[in-house]
């Protein structure tokens, strides 16, 4: 009976053992999952691995028992060999020794030495385990910290992404349209070489001059005298050529779509600054010397000083339906457009001397906010006269 036994617990021992080496090896293999598995399937793998480390706890505790109870019966095992070692004194006195006494007590202690040895095999492979498994969770809390460290540096850098295609999408659309709009160029180069042109506007212009202005006048009564004139040659232009800008304009509008006046105003300043023209130099590389040029041939030659580009920009802020006024200062001319309630000076010449093409990145962002603190920036504080 007590070798059934023996044998018994020599088996529940094996199969405990394989047991926790199971677990072992799934923990192991948990972990290499989690370190290799997708973003998909953490929180399974991280539910597995709980489960599993529930069954190692488990399995741990019932180790624990199975010792306390080979403990148990070892201390069984002493006394039970103490009380036939005093049976034995007891018997040394009689005449006659008990034989079966003796062969169990033998055998008893052998049981009781197999038992320690497994008891100490058992303590030895529980502490292994142990720290095995506190090793595993140590891993398992640093591979949760470096996940999720990982995960918001994964967000961080999709966030920036999704800015940066977005920014991207909204440069392309604007470049496209761009190179739409110049189409027009092409259209006012032959408007320049009709004849209505050379009697409507460039014999006007020379006409008009002459009527309103004279070398000999000079200070408030010249400037508010440069101001009339660009004002009326606007309006001179928009008889002949409105028709043209207000294409150009709901073209672009097609792609940039305004909900309101102010989104308007601003869709009409990245049309402006989009259209390939030149600062030129007063007086050195202009089209027509020191002739300010209608708006129709800004279009057209691509080349132009201030005032140049300040009438355009007004004829296409006229033509959207804004109120609009030539700004006349002391070697300068700019534009402003009632927007919001109140007159917002434009500058009209950001563009630098030999640059063709401003950058896509500019017009595509570019508000009128941002000409007016530019205009405020370079003539804020200095005395100018308007007409509209």
């Amino acid at each position: 009976m007590n070798s059934i036994s023996n044998k018994f617990i020599a088996l529940l021992l094996v199969v405990t053992v394989a047991s926790i080496a199971l677990n072992v090896f799934l923990l192991s293999s948990l972990k290499h999952s989690y370190v290799t598995a997708p973003k998909d399937e953490y929180n399974s793998e991280t539910t597995l691995l709980k489960k599993e480390n529930e069954k190692l706890r488990e399995e741990i505790e019932s180790l624990k028992r199975k010792i306390e109870e080979l403990n148990r019966s070892i201390k069984l095992t002493t006394k039970l060999g103490d009380n036939t070692s005093n049976a034995n004194m007891s018997s040394a006195k009689s005449p006659a020794v008990n034989e079966t006494l003796l062969k169990e007590l033998a055998y008893l202690k052998k049981e009781r030495e197999t038992l320690l040895s497994k008891l100490e095999a058992l303590n030895l492979s529980y502490r292994e385990i142990k720290n095995r498994y506190d090793m595993l969770v140590n891993q398992y809390q640093k591979l949760r910290d470096e996940y999720n460290k990982l995960t918001q540096k994964y967000n961080e850098l999709a966030t920036k992404y999704e800015n940066l295609s977005q920014s991207f999408r909204i440069l392309k659309s604007y470049r496209a349209s761009a190179i739409k709009v110049r189409w027009y160029e092409k259209m006012a180069e032959k408007r320049i070489n009709t004849s209505i042109y050379n009697k409507e506007l460039y014999d006007w212009r020379l006409w008009y001059i002459s009527e309103n202005y004279s070398p000999q006048m000079k200070g408030e009564v010249a400037n508010k005298s440069i101001a009339r004139i660009f004002a009326a040659m606007v309006q001179r232009d928009l008889q002949y050529n409105g028709d043209l800008y207000r294409s150009m304009i709901n073209d672009w509008l097609k792609d940039h779509p305004a909900r309101n006046q102010v989104e308007l105003a601003n869709e009409i300043a990245r049309l402006f600054y989009s259209l390939d023209h030149i600062y030129a130099i007063p007086g050195l590389d202009e089209p027509n010397a020191e002739l300010p040029l209608f708006p129709i041939e800004l279009l057209a030659y691509g080349l132009g000083d201030c005032e140049d580009h300040a009438m355009l920009m007004a004829a296409l802020y006229k033509t959207a339906g804004f109120r609009v006024a030539i700004i006349v200062l002391r070697n300068h001319v700019a534009v402003q457009v009632y927007v919001g309630g109140r007159w917002v000076p434009l500058e009209a010449s950001l563009h630098e001397y030999g640059q063709k093409d401003m950058p896509c990145g500019f017009y595509a962002t570019i508000t009128i906010y941002d000409l007016e603190n530019e205009f405020k920036a370079r003539w804020g504080g200095v005395k100018y006269y308007y007409v509209e």
